[in-house]
């Protein structure tokens, strides 16, 4: 039985509990994404946002605090309670259009957001490490962004200006979201199970700090000094590639020295390593891009930018998730089965053909990759859920 604080053996059944509650919430996010992906119906705005936040609430950050819960080895079942609550009814409120319980569903989860971010920070400085580090500074950004996205909510609600005149909210809230607050936490993740890292070496801490100060930078700059982007987006642009020269440098190597043919979670640990490059290099370019002519508009961007944000939601977030479901039921490498064959090169191909037909706009392409990507993660969903259902948490990895 889990105790309330989830501290000692009480953690892997909170990190179980979140991962069926996220598991739940991304059937939605896949749901809607395969109608999207293959044009059977065209979406109106409530149901695209509820895809996108029953994706990345749900899904993205009920999966990554659970894995955050197994990193410092103790959770607070209250928090758990309190997310695995307010979460599907945020999402629910984003479907049904109402803009105040959007404003005020927003509002109590971030009393939860704040609460997880102050748990993470003691969490943290009682068992410092260098993935731990990278959680918590990404767990901060979240706060940070969910702050931005929930004033957005509160004042299109209520029609006063929370934010400065010409202040770029919605790219300030996306940008934190999922190229900060993601990839933080991702490579935090990456470096605790392929690095195993229990110190501070200098290199990791430069690389966590320069992107985690890029991302604080850039919301800043696009929510109070819109017009200085230009000029402050080559900061920007500078720290994140000092961060992802030093992921390549430290952790990629070793992440990718795995057997690809073994269904276990090693290869997903080195696909999600291989896609935190690929996305952070495609957003980069087109930042560069935009610096380079601002006049452009911004529509012309909207498609590489959607294949740079499904390769982090899928490509990176997704399979470390798994990652997460597999290793707590005692993954170390042993073979899934041919379930397991046919979910991970389902979902991580059909995730490279949907976004090549996102960026290069042929609807033909895209409406292949995204079924077999959506039936790819159903199957490694169903694998997971099989296995926490037939395991023992007490044999969880102390």
């Amino acid at each position: 039985m889990a105790s309330m604080d989830g501290t000692a053996a009480g953690w892997p059944a909170l990190v179980r509990n979140l991962l069926y509650v996220a598991m739940a919430l991304f059937l939605v996010t896949i749901a809607i994404g395969i109608v999207n992906g293959l044009d059977l119906y065209e979406l109106n705005s409530d149901q695209l946002l509820t895809h996108v936040h029953a994706g990345t609430l749900g899904w993205v950050t009920l999966g990554l605090v659970a894995a955050a819960i197994w990193l410092f080895r103790s959770g607070d079942g209250r928090l758990v309670l309190a997310l695995a609550a307010l979460i599907p009814v945020y999402v629910a409120a984003f479907y049904s259009g109402n803009l105040p319980a959007r404003a005020v569903t927003g509002t109590a989860l971030l009393v939860a957001i704040v609460w997880l971010v102050a748990w993470a920070w003691g969490a943290y400085r009682g068992a410092r490490s260098l993935p731990g580090l990278a959680v918590t500074l990404g767990l901060l950004t979240f706060g940070y962004g969910s702050i931005i996205g929930v004033l957005l909510q509160v004042q299109m609600a209520s029609g006063t200006k929370v934010f400065p005149e010409g202040a770029d909210i919605i790219g300030a809230h996306a940008s934190t979201m999922t190229f900060s607050y993601l990839i933080l936490v991702a490579m935090g993740v990456v470096e605790w199970r392929v690095k195993h890292t229990t110190g501070q070496p200098i290199l990791g801490v430069v690389q966590y700090l320069a992107l985690f100060g890029g991302g604080a930078l850039l919301a800043a700059t696009l929510l109070f000094l819109p017009d200085q982007v230009q000029s402050i987006g080559g900061v920007y642009l500078l720290l994140e590639l000092i961060a992802i020269v030093l992921f390549a440098f430290r952790i990629l190597p070793a992440a990718v020295r795995t057997n690809w043919m073994a269904a276990s979670g090693a290869r997903h640990l080195a696909a999600a390593s291989i896609f935190v490059v690929v996305a952070m290099a495609i957003y980069m370019y087109l930042v560069a891009s935009f610096l380079a002519d601002p006049s452009q508009p911004i529509e012309n961007f909207f498609p590489i930018l959607v294949a740079s944000d499904h390769a982090t939601f899928v490509g990176v977030i997704t399979n470390l998730v798994l990652v997460v479901g597999l290793a707590l039921t005692g993954d170390r490498g042993e073979d899934t089965g041919m379930a397991g064959q046919v979910g991970f090169w389902l979902m991580n191909v059909g995730l490279i053909v949907f976004a090549i037909g996102l960026a290069a706009e042929i609807p033909e392409i895209k409406r292949i990759g995204a079924p077999g990507m959506g039936i790819g993660i159903l199957i490694e969903l169903a694998v997971v859920t099989m296995r926490l259902r037939a395991t023992d948490l007490s044999a969880a990895e102390a």
